[in-house]
This record gives C-alpha cells, structure tokens and sequence, in this order.
C-alpha cells in the first residue's frame, strides 16, 4: 500500500492536460483558462464620471457656475470647459476637457442654468484612466478557473472566446451481475445500482462529461470488448466500479493489462477506499474504483477529481479546514489514514462538524447530507466533541 498523498502525487505526474480550445464566453463558466489575458488597454480607457452632476475645474472657486452643456454616458464631449463653466454629467460618461472634478447633485443648488455649490471638498468623484489597469497588464493567468467575476473581466477586455480546457470525456463501467438498474424490484441476490447514479453525479459536478455509463456483467472478454468500442469514440478517464480486489471475479487488473495500460499502484492505506488501481496509457488513464458506495464516494473526491483537474491544466483542489466536533460519535480506530463522511455548518461564525453514521463502506445512507470528509491519520484515540479536527470541504457549508 501507499499513502493517499503519494497516490496523489504520481497522478499529477503522471497525467497531462488536454489540449486548450477556444470557447464562448456562455460556454466557458467553470472551465480552466490556458492563457494568459493581459489587458490591451487602459482599464478605465478614459477618465469617466464616478457620479451625477455637474463637471468642474477643481482649482476652479466660482461662487456660482453656468452650465454649458451636457455629458451623457457614451458619447465624447465636444466642449471645453472655462473658469465659472460646468457641464452636466451622468455616472460613466467621459470627464470633458477643462474637468478635474464631479460635483454631486446632492451638492448643489441648480437654477435654470447656474449651479450653486453648497459644499466642496478635495475628492475628485472621477475614475481615472487606467486606474483599474494599464495597457500590458497581466488580468488573469493561465490555470484560473473561470467563475462569473472572471468572465464579466474577459467580457470587459473583449476577450470572447478565450482558450479554455475542454471537458474530459469519461467512461464509467459498473461490473457485477448482481447489479440491476434502481428502477427495478431487485430478486433475491440482486441489488440496486447506485454507483452509477453516484459517479454521474459527480462527475458532473466536477464539470466534466460522462461520455458513456454501462453496467455489465463478471465477463472479462465483454469488458474489454465494450471499453476498446468506447475508446474508439473518445475517451480520456476509464473509470470501472468493482473488480479492484483479488477475488475470482474482480476483473480490474486483467482488463487493464489486456488493454495496455500501465499500473501505477493497487492498494492505498485509506479508509474507506483501499482496493483503489490507477493506470495511465499514453494520454489516457483508468481507475478500477472499490465497490462499496461510500468507498466511491470517497475516492472519487480524493483522488479521481484530481485526475480530471490535472487534465484540465488546474490546481489540485484540497481545501481543508479547521472544524470543530459537535458530538462524540463510533469511531472504529484503524491503522489506516480515515476520511469520515461528514456534514459541516456555520454555526455563530464557526465551521462546526456533524459526523455522519456508516456501518461499512458498503452503507450509502451515510452519504446522505454529506459536504466533507473528516480526516483522521492512522492509529489515533476516539475524537471527543469539542476536538478541532481537519475537514477537507467538499461543498461550501
């Protein structure tokens, strides 16, 4: 066995990103820049109003002013202002010449054409040419991920179809023949599939695509033929659920060599998640995931989510925090490192931790309402309420 972070190591060695592509701006939230995005003017790109009201000389102490004109936002001011001169201005539109200062409408007494100033200061209300950036300034780099504050910046610097990663394209094999589809009443024996529906949920929410989602029966020649059709049609992320132990029937590591991948470890000292195979093959890499629902759970977030961010060129995605137990709960010690379902809230400013109830890997309830994964090392005393724990976040409380 290896330790999860030196699983997690050789999977960012071992997988590249994908080639960038360009893509509108509505298509682009969530995806990964693969450029860098300078600005290619002054940000302002010229000295605009930051208010209504009346432009004036700033060294300009008139009792009174007259007003010459007005400036509505998008046109350029064809006037220049004179000493005792204002313009009428409205918030955005460009400072005329002769303006250094926006005098606010709160600020003044206007009559018919003159403007009284009732008080005065030293603040401009201008937002200066440049001010946000200049020309040649670096905005956003290559590796950020696009949310909606990036994409109004691309959108301001005229930046439509930036180059972003692509989403990766996976197939996902749910191996048994006990597995029926949920719709149906399972027969004795039988159980429902729900690694399917788990992996298609999150591999959505990792913002990727789930090409193909088969289950299939123990038949290792049937799993080979079907994962070389779906090659054929694009895959980049093989993901099989079952078949990762050494039993008569587990079938992960002879698909894999039968289809010329490279094994890269077979056993991680995780709780739950141990039986986990990674395999990469050119471009192209495979997970043979445990069959228990709540050992998916995990290593898809601790260590499938991490090969799909290494393909889309973006940082590892690890934020843990510091939380706080809210009630003594069964921790079972165990020699391996523990990732425990958990729900974290906010409570009075805090991050405060629920544990949440398994039997075995093979319990799915205990997934319900689970946003964390406690993280407890190897060989550690029953945490206690009250203990300040690691979490690693997967959801924002």
């Amino acid at each position: 066995m290896i330790s999860l972070h030196n699983a997690r190591a050789l999977i960012q060695a071992k997988i590249q990103p994908l080639p960038g592509q360009a893509a509108l701006l509505e298509k682009a939230l969530g995806r990964v820049l693969r450029e860098d995005v300078f600005a290619a003017d002054d940000l302002p790109a010229f000295d605009r109003s930051a208010m209504d009201g009346y432009a004036v000389g700033l060294d300009d102490d008139s009792p009174r002013f007259r007003v010459v004109g007005e400036i509505q936002p998008g046109v350029a001011p064809a006037l220049t202002l004179q000493r005792g001169e204002c313009a009428r201005i409205f918030t955005g539109a460009q400072i005329p010449s002769g303006a250094s200062q926006v005098l606010m409408q709160e600020d003044v007494r206007a009559e018919e054409n003159v403007v009284t100033p009732l008080r005065r200061s030293r603040i401009t209300h201008i937002r200066r040419r440049g001010e946000d950036a200049r020309r040649g300034d670096l905005l956003l780099k290559n590796g950020a991920r696009l949310g909606a504050g990036e994409l109004a910046l691309l959108s301001s610097l005229g930046v439509v179809q930036p180059k972003v990663s692509p989403p990766s394209r996976v197939v996902h094999f749910a191996t048994g023949n006990e597995l029926i589809d949920p719709a149906q009443a399972p027969a004795p024996g039988q159980i429902r599939d729900s690694n399917s529906t788990l992996v298609a949920a999150l591999v959505n929410a990792f913002g990727d695509e789930l090409a193909w989602q088969e289950r299939v029966p123990d038949d290792l020649d049937m799993l080979v033929q079907k994962a070389h059709a779906r090659f054929e049609q694009g895959c980049d992320l093989l993901l099989v659920s079952g078949g990762a132990s050494v039993g008569r029937y587990d079938f992960g590591r002879p698909l894999l060599a039968k289809l010329g991948f490279q094994t890269h470890f077979e056993k991680i000292n995780l709780r739950p998640g141990k039986p986990l195979v990674f395999a990469t093959r050119d471009r192209q890499a495979a997970f043979i995931l445990p069959g228990n629902p709540v050992s998916h759970f995990v290593v898809l977030h601790a260590a499938v989510r991490l090969a799909l961010e290494m393909y889309a060129g973006a940082e590892a995605h690890w934020p843990l925090a510091k939380v706080r137990l809210a009630e003594n709960f069964d921790y079972r010690p165990d020699t391996r490192e523990t990732y425990w379902p958990a729900r974290v809230t906010i409570q009075d400013g805090e991050l405060v931790s629920h544990a949440l109830p398994w039997q075995s890997s093979g319990d799915v309830a205990g997934l319900a309402g689970a946003n964390a994964l406690l993280q407890f090392p190897g060989r550690i005393d029953s945490p206690k309420a009250g203990d300040i724990i690691q979490a690693l976040l997967l959801e924002l409380p």
